[in-house]
């Protein structure tokens, strides 16, 4: 059934399908997928297929489909959670559709394959900016960023980008059929690392931009984070992002930026004066998922490994002190405040050599935290059960062959 699917495709789509060599070998590697454990999950493509527009997506899904062959879609491949990693032998749609967007009052309706970039200078020629977006904003496209990303710059406003709202509509392409999913129904696609059905356009909120000014506030105590922490919880409106890095991770992306670090380093935009105000631009660019594949790169770890916890303020304070004392500068520390269901939550990245990690483990469990395997499956990352029961229930309609990124969503 290989044989014969690869054979229409060829005569179907021509140039536009390819099983070069090189080319396969490419596309069945997750380009920005650091984790030691997801990158050995791979299966090798059958082949490349490049489309677009809607049409040819809907024509090579339907024939995959009939030949029950899986699909991958991908766009610009950065995925740091293993969604465009081939786990089946697959056929890989790279798609690019023609950019398109079209705003009104605080909804901005795009294409999927609109890079974030494009569309943050769009709206701020307009005065208004996406609510929450990526850290990887200057390279990722708005159809990945919906269907694998939650978080991103102003999830301490917002948290999660779907989260109240934040998506109203999104149109998404399944074999045989097209569907437009409104409100609610938003969330079984929302996340589901392109299981439920390949996004082709989507409507988004968007906020009025202001003048954020970052700024630095350098501590040397852990608990005294704690407490700013806190205090900025109570004016969350005015503050856009806050990262946190201990002086060993601050030094290495910080460097000649930055003259002053402090054992404890709280960065933080806002338009109120909270620190010294500094240039801290390049840290859009290190926030959440883009900061360990970073450090993957700056660091001199002999076998570079990370985990991330999300960590309640109750929990940060003593698990990351734990941690600290029992390493010292043999792991970096850097944290991404976020805000979920109203409470303060933030993104703990933990970074070191391999084999200390069954340490950090043990203080984790201690303390009451899970340990918490790589998972390239979408349930293990899902904190809401409605919103996995509503992406099952959008799978069996959508995809009922489970050709779309099978292996993805356990049903």
């Amino acid at each position: 059934m290989e044989e014969v699917l690869l054979k229409k495709l060829e005569r179907e789509f021509g140039t536009a399908f390819t099983t070069d060599d090189k080319i396969v070998t490419e596309y069945s590697k997750s380009p920005y997928l650091v984790s030691p454990i997801l990158s050995k999950m791979g299966k090798r493509a059958l082949g490349v297929l490049y489309l677009e527009d809607e049409e040819e997506i809907k024509n090579a899904l339907n024939i995959c489909d009939y030949y029950r062959i899986p699909v991958v879609a991908r766009g610009a491949g950065t995925s740091t959670i293993g969604q465009v990693l081939p786990i089946k032998e697959s056929i890989i749609f790279d798609i690019k559709m023609k950019e398109k967007m079209e705003f009104e009052d605080n909804w901005i309706k795009l294409s999927s394959s609109v890079r974030v970039k494009n569309a943050l200078e769009y709206l701020r020629k307009r005065g208004k900016e996406l609510r929450v977006y990526p850290s990887s904003f200057y390279i990722s496209i708005m159809g990945g960023y919906i269907a694998g990303g939650d978080v991103g710059i102003g999830s301490f406003q917002y948290g999660y980008h779907f989260d109240g709202n934040g998506i109203k509509s999104i149109k998404i392409v399944g074999p045989f059929q097209e569907y437009t999913l409104e409100g609610k129904d938003t969330l079984a696609v929302a996340q589901a690392a392109g299981t439920t059905g390949i996004i082709t356009e989507a409507e988004v909120a968007t906020i009025d931009y202001e003048d954020w000014k970052d700024q630095l506030i350098a501590v040397n105590e852990l608990d005294e984070v704690v407490k700013i922490l806190k205090n900025l919880s109570q004016i969350r409106d005015k503050v856009r992002r806050i990262t946190i890095e201990d002086s060993n991770a601050f030094s290495l992306v910080g460097k000649n930026r930055v003259d002053k670090i402090g054992r404890w380093n709280v960065m933080v935009a806002s338009t109120l004066s909270l620190g010294e105000e500094v240039n801290l631009k390049f840290l859009d660019e290190l926030a959440f998922a883009a900061i360990y594949v970073t450090m993957s790169k700056l660091t001199n770890f002999k076998e570079y490994f990370y985990e991330v916890r999300l960590l309640p303020l109750s929990s940060f304070s003593k698990v990351v002190s734990e941690v600290k004392n029992a390493l010292k500068d043999k792991v970096l520390i850097h944290g991404d405040v976020m805000t979920l269901r109203g409470e303060t939550v933030i993104y703990t990245v933990f970074m070191s050599e391999k084999q200390n990690f069954d340490l950090i483990d043990s203080i984790m469990v201690k303390e009451g935290i899970p340990f918490e395997i790589h998972s390239i499956e979408v349930n293990d990352r899902v904190d809401e059960e409605f919103r996995l029961e509503l992406m099952k229930k959008y799978k069996n309609i959508v995809d009922p062959h489970n050709i779309l990124n099978p292996g993805k969503l356990r049903c």
